[in-house]
């Protein structure tokens, strides 16, 4: 029997200031995330083949969803605020997935501090549900087992 393959069960996006949690967004339809590895090489004399080597440069993240209340909009004027230099205490990002997997295992990818490109808020029409994008980069990552 084949092994099965896992669902992505949890996204949430958690604003984080003075050390205390402000709200979360959990209305997440799609993600993803990106390692960005840089591969080096160099030659050398003497040798018939180039030594490779490679660097972690950071994480890359995209998450699409929909509103269902305020939150989005708060969490995008901290990510502005932010950028801004306009806020009043220390306002970290954080988004973490969680993985169920069939054998009972539920990883957790943790993106602390992370920061944001542009912010798109998109109304198609009055029956389409308001949609949004965030994309953006991390410098680090955890991975929670």
């Amino acid at each position: 029997m084949p092994a099965q393959r896992i669902k992505g069960q949890e996204i949430t996006v958690a604003i984080i200031q003075d050390g205390s949690l402000q709200t979360q967004i959990n209305t997440i339809q799609s993600s993803e995330f990106d390692w960005e590895i840089e591969l080096l090489e160099e030659g050398y004399l003497g040798e018939t083949s180039n030594r490779v080597d490679s660097v972690f440069n950071l994480i890359r993240f995209q998450l699409v969803g929909h509103c269902n209340n305020q939150d989005y909009l708060l969490l995008a004027d901290a990510i502005a605020s932010r950028a801004r230099r306009r806020v009043g205490g220390v306002v970290r990002i954080d988004i973490t997935g969680t993985f169920q997997f069939p054998d009972g295992s539920t990883p957790v990818v943790v993106i602390p501090d992370a920061y944001f490109e542009n912010i798109p808020f998109s109304v198609g029409n009055r029956n389409e549900f308001l949609e949004f994008t965030l994309s953006g980069k991390a410098s680090d990552y955890k991975i929670l087992t």
